[in-house]
């Protein structure tokens, strides 16, 4: 006899059986019904009964406490967008899993740990995004209609030190004073908010506003230009000018780490710059409150304006 008329033949003694048994025919029916719930909990009831009872609620989620120039409530727009509550504290994964929800949020550079303890409560470690500066927008001239008003509106759009745009709404127009203001003609942001700038004038620019940084407030340092270079051997083509508020000019040259053959490191330069600063006393002369720190001592040509 082979296999399956075993199988058949079993079956029938088997059905046979039941039917002398009390109840038979109902426990065969449910048999099945058990097997079927004890899969549906192993696979659906007991997720379910994890994010009832283990599940991260809002007033446990605790994070590094906000620096002031972000409006919003980070820790509530991670826990509402990235749906938090739907993660079982059970799951090894719960972790990663949050971590990567914050790291999603515009204002989060990084997390350096997300710490589970008892009662349900979740610890996440933020490094929050730091304005650097403020990337002035003008519309070209095409962009004008017939009565000179601009298509679309002037303003400053702000980046980190990495050059992500970051959201406008968490400035007043006071606070634009704060940081580094970077003209590059015609520089906007290639994406959305919490994308890359996009513009490598801007990139540039942002390395030299992480070196001055220390010492913006101290000479009201504000002003960056960033013009085109067709004169030099640099690897970089962007040439920068720094313009105090107080409306003396520094001819920085190239980006740091960018510098042409022959022109000073940074250090020098800016070594330079604050002995000009604190020594030589700059007056509101044109000719002597503009300092080029393209060339070392000695080698500076002489001005023509």
């Amino acid at each position: 006899m082979d296999s399956s008329a075993e199988k058949k033949s079993f079956r029938q003694r088997a059905l046979a059986v039941l039917q002398y048994i009390p109840g038979g025919a109902l426990l065969f029916a449910i048999v099945p019904l058990v097997i079927l719930g004890y899969f549906g909990w192993f696979y659906y009831g007991a997720d379910h009964l994890d994010q009832a009872f283990y599940s991260i609620r809002a007033e446990n989620l605790a994070v590094t406490a906000q620096p002031p120039w972000i409006k919003s409530n980070v820790a509530e727009e991670v826990f509402e967008n990235g749906r938090l509550d739907r993660i079982s504290l059970l799951d090894p994964q719960a972790g990663a899993t949050i971590a990567q929800a914050f790291e999603a949020h515009t204002w989060v550079k990084s997390t350096t740990r997300v710490t589970k303890s008892a009662g349900g409560k979740v610890k996440v470690d933020i490094v929050y995004r730091r304005p650097a500066a403020m990337v002035y927008y003008r519309p070209p001239d095409s962009e004008q209609d017939a009565g000179g008003t601009s298509r679309e509106d002037s303003g400053f759009f702000p980046v980190d030190d990495e050059g992500i745009f970051l959201p406008t709404s968490n400035f007043e127009e006071s606070q634009v004073q704060e940081y580094f203001w970077i003209f590059a003609d015609g520089a906007r942001p290639a994406g959305d908010v919490g994308m890359p700038f996009g513009d490598s004038r801007v990139n540039e620019a942002l390395i030299l506003c992480g070196l001055l940084e220390p010492l913006r407030e101290r000479f009201r340092l504000q002003f960056i230009y960033v013009d085109q270079d067709n004169a030099s051997n640099s690897p970089s083509p962007w040439i920068m000018s720094l313009v105090t508020r107080d409306r003396y000019q520094i001819i920085w040259g190239h980006a740091p780490s960018s510098e042409a053959g022959g022109e000073p490191p940074a250090n020098e330069k800016m070594a330079r710059m604050v002995a000009w600063f604190e020594t030589e006393q700059p007056h509101a002369d044109e000719e002597l409150s503009r300092l080029d720190l393209r060339f070392s001592p000695g080698t500076t040509p002489v001005s023509t304006r």
